[in-house]
């Protein structure tokens, strides 16, 4: 994986069939539904995703410091790294939001990247119901959570918003919402079209109480966020055409999470004067710690970058 750092990563067809063998070894029915939505799951749970301590991740330089904020009535986890005290810098700082599951980690690389050590700050939050923001369970209504997220952008200051997966719509309405606040977003195979995201089989089976308690419980969490999902875009869609804020999308064409066709859907929807497409026809949806150099380079050409 050369520059992503320590991954983790994951030959899914040999660990589904492990795992197959270990539950039919418990000759339960139940616990053998809970293990095939559980693989399914997985497919954005066991990605090819930064792990390990904050030591490991970062080996060498500055290690992020650690903070929880309470917005409104949430309370979540922020890593932030600062490379100059805020008040001598003038540019925008990174907010990064990960998908579903997931925590601040995801982005490791990009609070180290040296490529992005001119943004005087670099945030990444746990997002509400993950990581150490887990304890007040997730927040489905797309829209309230980016209102809470963009709590999170220093007073006074712009920030440049960058979503992965699920964190794809979320970035798009905090730009949607507060272009006074955002200058700039990045979605990276983000779930931008209701038409490519009903709830597959293994969600709704994880859904069923009878199944779900065998699941771990990120998943769960995962799930309580991808049942309303369709219906929480559709409601997205009608307010893309409204955004004013420089938007990338970046999607690949090997995606099998989040439909290529995606894509297509965000060029109907929004005006080529705020909204650039990027299909990468030969990265899936894991092209953020795969290939990081395409995303700091999205990164890089925003305007106000």
């Amino acid at each position: 994986m050369g520059t992503t750092g320590h991954l983790v990563a994951f030959d899914e067809k040999t660990y589904r069939a492990v795992m197959i063998r270990y539950w039919l070894g418990r000759r339960s029915r139940l616990h053998l539904l809970a293990a095939f939505a559980a693989f399914w799951l997985a497919g954005c749970g066991n990605p090819p995703y930064p792990r390990g301590t904050v030591d490991s991740l970062f080996p060498t330089g500055q290690h992020p410091v650690f903070s929880t904020k309470q917005v409104l009535d949430r309370t979540l986890n922020i890593a932030r790294v600062d490379n100059a005290p805020i008040t001598l810098n003038k540019g925008p700082v990174l907010l990064f939001v990960h998908g579903s599951p997931g925590d601040w980690k995801a982005w490791s690389y990009y609070l180290r990247a040296p490529e992005l050590a001119v943004f005087a700050t670099r945030l990444a939050v746990d997002r509400p119901g993950f990581g150490g923001s887990r304890a007040d369970g997730v927040m489905p209504n797309l829209r309230e959570q980016a209102a809470l997220l963009t709590e999170l952008i220093p007073p006074g200051k712009k920030a440049i918003v960058v979503g992965h997966s699920l964190g794809g719509p979320l970035v798009a309405w905090m730009a949607i919402d507060a272009p006074d606040r955002v200058c700039g977003a990045v979605s990276i195979a983000g779930s931008l079209s209701s038409l490519y995201e009903a709830p597959r089989w293994y969600n709704q089976l994880a859904d069923w109480a009878l199944v779900s308690w065998a699941i771990p419980a990120e998943m769960i969490q995962s799930n309580h966020e991808m049942m309303p999902l369709e219906g929480e875009l559709a409601k997205l869609e009608p307010f893309l055409v409204k955004l004013q804020v420089p938007l990338i999308v970046m999607q690949g064409g090997k995606d099998s999470l989040v439909d290529p066709r995606t894509a297509d859907e965000v060029e109907k929807h929004m005006s080529k004067t705020w909204v650039t497409v990027q299909r990468l026809p030969l990265e899936n949806h894991f092209v953020l710690w795969e290939k990081p150099q395409l995303v700091v380079d999205a990164i890089r050409s925003l305007p106000c970058a």
